[in-house]
């Protein structure tokens, strides 16, 4: 691949670590079909867009993710991000059963496989049609599955927010922590939101930030992912549909601060 793809390939793998990390809409008691729409931004620009679905059938729930670029070098060049992950509730939990992870650059792809097995505590990832077993641990989840996780714990206000992902052929670890709440400009107007950053080592230069908005059940509504010194990657909610109804935004945060002053 020539030097004009590096760009492009920046762009999509930030898109896939934004997408990884989008907590789902989940009420309290089951999951909810949603769908929703993002703007992707790449150092201020617009550069793409994403789309994440929950479905539901039978006793099956089926998350989806397709992200693309729609402008620059990455429209040209055709990148794409498509992610598809089925599985079932228990005890409030989602398990996954299959993860399918595709990415494409100018036609050359990535793609993998993981199937789950948990009570045999293990998974078997098929990459380059090579499998490779690794051990679940009892929570390892595919990127898809981390966030519904991830949501879970912000909404029951669990403190620990340590996590294990399967990562093509290994497990990796991924922490993360709370900061205070802040009020939010979005385009389903203004929310108060709980930022939620990945902690990393001191000396990395990369960050990744997630404000979720508790009156949306805890749906993601900005991320944002780059390096201090590198592209800055940024993900804002632009529409979304709860049980197949459009979702009216509200007032914004000045319209709000001015009525509240009245």
């Amino acid at each position: 691949m020539n030097n004009t793809s590096g760009p492009v390939l920046a762009f999509t793998i930030g898109l896939v670590m934004v997408l990884s990390l989008l907590p789902a809409n989940v009420p309290a008691s089951e999951l909810q079909e949603y769908s929703a729409r993002y703007s992707l931004y790449r150092n201020g620009k617009l550069a793409g867009k994403a789309n994440i679905q929950l479905r539901n059938e039978g006793d099956k729930w089926i998350m989806s993710t397709e992200g693309s670029g729609t402008h620059g070098l990455a429209r040209i060049l055709r990148a794409k991000d498509r992610e598809h992950v089925e599985g079932q509730l228990q005890d409030g939990r989602f398990l996954p059963s299959r993860f399918e992870h595709n990415v494409s650059v100018a036609g050359i792809g990535n793609h993998w496989t993981a199937l789950f097995d948990w009570p045999g505590d293990t998974v078997t990832v098929e990459i380059d049609r090579k499998t490779k077993e690794l051990p679940l641990q009892g929570q390892a989840l595919d990127g898809l599955s981390l966030k519904l996780e991830l949501q879970r714990r912000l909404r029951h206000n669990e403190e620990n927010l340590d996590l294990l992902l399967v990562d093509e052929d290994e497990i990796k670890q991924q922490s993360f922590r709370r900061l205070p709440n802040e009020m939010l400009e979005t385009s389903l107007g203004c929310l108060e939101t709980i930022p939620v950053e990945r902690i990393r080592s001191p000396a990395s230069t990369r960050y990744t930030r997630a404000w979720h908005a508790p009156a949306l059940d805890y749906l993601t509504v900005r991320l944002e992912h780059g390096k201090i010194d590198g592209d800055h990657m940024e993900m804002r909610i632009a529409e979304l549909q709860q049980a197949g109804q459009p979702y009216t935004g509200g007032l914004g945060c000045s319209a709000r601060q001015s009525g509240s002053m009245n």
